[in-house]
């Protein structure tokens, strides 16, 4: 057992020594050296993950005063020391980030450049596009790694060399109350911007040879060789494709939102969790070799470190090694290090140390969502496993279940705004099979290309895929609200405590404490009160307006936008029904996110083009009044003809003196036509320009006649067709409005209270890392 120094020993030390001076000095120094020993690295550790939540960039003369402060707190020894290696690991966090930011692409827009590109990796398409990973040197000799986008769906050659022409712009997302964050992405993967690839392209090396994108493109050929003759196994050889190169792009969009309620994304998407799972593998086949061949004299541990080494590299590289299966792998390497030594039965001291190796190596790695799955998986094992070391088999393995369910009701709720009901009893049938049974047989495929092994693989994952699609589509998900942070501090907490023995009589209280937490609830608003929601939908548009009991949303943006942001955005602002959904037209910007939205509850739907909704009505004109808040649809003509948008949806929201207009893609025609219908009445302190602020929309007259404060322009950062484009821009301040746009801030808030009607950013903080919100 570890000798520790406690202040009652300290004290008791002292009197017997009398106090002798050099002798309490010798403690002292003992002592703090101990605590430095053992608690400076996770202080370091700390501190790099503490920089990335600053929202600034402290100034040299704040780390000077932050020295001074520990030279004089230097009598306490181990206190300022450990504030030392906090302070050395911010530091250090956050000069890693600013090298990283100092190499991405310029911020200024998208720009049209020439490239001499390679082709990095695989590529992937979506069935609109062909990605792929690219080094890429510009005409002046500046390298940069992107991701690139071809639209015209060409063939790629892994390892070919090109000079292209490519629309580069920084990689920079939506910004809702919930949703994936580009940046960080970007910043974790090691990008450092992300294009369009013109028509034009010349070849300048062929691609082949020998390397690791080779090699996996090989793979991945073989796989798709297997099912050229049949389709009945081809979602079941996508899958093997994915768990064995990591080529997500070969399951269908339909898996992944069969995957999403089932809370089994993880399994599909190559993580530590997999390179730990084949490293077990590993290692225990080499103990069972070793175990039949006594006469080796190398020890044991030995062996199985190696295999479980060699394992865990070999499917990294499969993978790609990407960033995240470096990380994987670096953990591995720490843990195996404790256990060697003979020092992994302090769990937490193995645990620190892996992340500390980690974040030195990688500190952006804070950044990424698989490092903190990896690392958690594990802390909740030995969490969980606190007084039970002689646990050993299936009930270690149930009890670390448990303990991932337990935090993870935390973790998706706040982060996806939802809970998987039935996802813990899934995850503890999946989790082994995937691990133990697909994996495996993924690699044995992907290694010894036998055709009968292949198509009894493909075959396995085919109805395990067909299994799981059928329960998602009867699993129901449970929206969680965002918490204020003392309550998702306090259901942490409680979390862990949960997980401890029982005897401590703590259960009940984080029971009270997690209940809390997922069945939490917004306040409601004052009646008369009119809250919108202009979301950052892209290049799209979603407007939710909430009064005290009722809900509407105004387009739903495109499937993507809605998928990962708007619908979680909802959950976490409390939306558990839309009583009407608006669908201005028929036009994927608009309405491509219909499906996800469908997830909630919906009592009407209002269309300009209902022919294409089942259950739509048509948006005709009408008055309604909720909770004291006037709505008015509003039509530019009796019976509107020609082009879809011009038979667009418009809603006109009045409460307290005060108007919100939104015009949907109405052009220039039918804004005239509003405003022959009905004249002043139009007038609104915030108009939502038409078509993404296009020349199509937002007339000289229009504006005249609305007079709006503010104008808000809702599209995507740096899109192909420059919205909000100059002219608009030009006549909108030239009306005395103040232009506001999502592309720039994210999603806005406005309220019909009376008062000041702008509230500002759905989204209130930023780190310094982030480039948006821009202001």
């Amino acid at each position: 057992m570890r000798f520790r120094f406690s202040d009652d020993l300290f004290h008791d030390v002292c009197r017997k020594f009398n106090y002798y001076p050099h002798l309490i000095s010798k403690l002292i120094i003992k002592r703090e050296t101990v605590l430095l020993k053992y608690y400076g690295l996770p202080f370091w550790a700390v501190g790099v993950i503490a920089s990335f939540a600053l929202p600034s960039v402290p100034h040299w003369g704040v780390w000077l005063a932050a020295a001074l402060v520990l030279l004089a707190a230097s009598r306490r020894f181990a206190a300022a020391g450990m504030m030392l290696c906090v302070l050395l690991g911010a530091a250090y966090g956050v000069f890693r980030t600013e090298a990283a930011l100092s190499a991405q692409w310029p911020l200024n827009g998208s720009s049209e450049s020439v490239l001499t590109v390679e082709v990095a990796d695989m590529p992937r398409g979506d069935g609109r596009r062909v990605q792929f990973a690219a080094k890429a040197w510009t005409e002046d000799g500046r390298q940069f790694d992107l991701l690139l986008s071809d639209y015209q769906k060409r063939d790629w050659a892994v390892g070919s060399r090109w000079k292209v022409s490519a629309r580069l712009k920084p990689v920079i997302g939506e910004v809702n109350l919930r949703g994936p964050n580009r940046e960080a992405w970007a910043l974790a993967n090691g990008l450092d911007g992300a294009g369009t690839l013109g028509k034009g392209r010349s070849l300048v090396r062929e691609g082949g040879g020998v390397g690791l994108a080779v090699w996996r493109d090989a793979v991945s050929r073989r796989w798709q060789a297997v099912g050229a003759g049949s389709l009945d196994f081809s979602d079941g050889i996508g899958l093997m494709r994915a768990l064995s190169i990591g080529e997500q792009s070969a399951l269908r969009p339909e898996l992944w939102q069969a995957f999403r309620p089932l809370g089994l994304t993880h399994l599909v998407s190559i993580s530590g969790l997999h390179v730990t799972m084949v490293a077990v593998l590993a290692g225990w086949l080499v103990k069972l070799i070793f175990r039949r061949l006594p006469w080796i004299p190398a020890k044991p541990r030995v062996w199985i470190l190696a295999g479980g080494a060699a394992g865990a590299l070999f499917y990294a590289l499969l993978a790609g090694f990407s960033v995240p299966t470096q990380r994987s792998v670096l953990m591995l390497a720490a843990f195996a290090w404790a256990w060697w030594r003979g020092s992994l039965s302090s769990g937490w001291t193995a645990w620190w140390q892996a992340l500390a190796v980690v974040l030195l190596l990688d500190p952006l790695a804070v950044l990424g969502v698989g490092t903190w799955l990896s690392f958690g998986l594990v802390a909740a094992l030995i969490w969980a496993s606190a007084g039970r070391l002689k646990e050993r088999g299936w009930r270690l393995a149930v009890r670390g279940q448990w303990a991932a369910t337990v935090l993870s009701v935390v973790l998706l709720g706040y982060i996806f705004a939802s809970l998987p009901i039935i996802s813990p009893l899934v995850n503890a049938a999946m989790i082994p099979w995937f691990s133990w049974v697909l994996t495996p047989l993924a690699l044995l495929g992907s290694v010894l290309p036998f055709a009968p092994l292949q198509w009894a693989a493909a075959g396995l994952a085919e109805y395990t895929l067909r299994g799981l699609v059928w329960l998602a589509e009867v699993s129901p998900e449970f929206a969680v609200a965002a918490a204020p942070m003392p309550l998702l501090v306090l259901a942490f907490t409680a979390a862990l405590l949960w997980l401890l023995p029982r005897g401590l009589g703590l259960r009940p209280w984080a029971c009270l404490v997690l209940a809390g937490f997922v069945f939490y609830r917004p306040d409601r608003l004052d009646d008369g009160l009119a809250r919108i929601t202009v979301m950052d939908a892209g290049q799209g548009l979603s407007v939710l307006v909430q009064t005290r009991d009722r809900n509407l949303l105004f387009d739903t943006g495109t499937a993507q936008a809605a998928q990962t942001g708007i619908v979680p955005s909802l959950n976490a602002m409390g939306v558990r029904r839309l009583d009407k959904l608006i669908l201005s037209h028929h036009d994927s910007d608009h309405d491509g996110g219909l499906d996800a939205v469908s997830d909630i509850e919906i009592g009407e739907t209002l269309a300009g083009q209902p022919e294409f909704y089942p259950n739509a009505k048509f948006c005709a004109e009408a008055q309604w009044q909720w909770d004291g808040v006037d709505f008015e649809l509003l039509r530019s003509s009796e019976n509107p003809v020609g082009e879809d948008n011009d038979r667009s949806c418009v809603l006109r929201i009045v409460s307290d003196g005060q108007a919100l207009l939104v015009t949907g893609d109405l052009g220039v025609k039918g804004e005239a036509g509003l405003v022959e219908r009905y004249g002043s009445s139009l007038y609104s302190q915030v108009l939502i320009l038409g078509h993404h602020g296009s020349n199509t929309a937002s007339s000289g007259g229009f504006l005249n006649t609305v007079a709006p404060k503010y104008a808000v322009a809702s599209s995507g950062y740096a899109n192909a067709y420059k919205h909000p484009t100059p002219a608009v821009q030009t006549r909108v301040r030239a009306h005395g409005a103040t232009l506001l746009r999502t592309d720039l801030s994210g999603a806005l808030v406005f309220e019909l209270d009376g008062d000041e009607i702008f509230k500002g950013r759905l989204k209130k903080d930023k780190f310094y890392w982030q480039k948006k919100p821009f202001e």
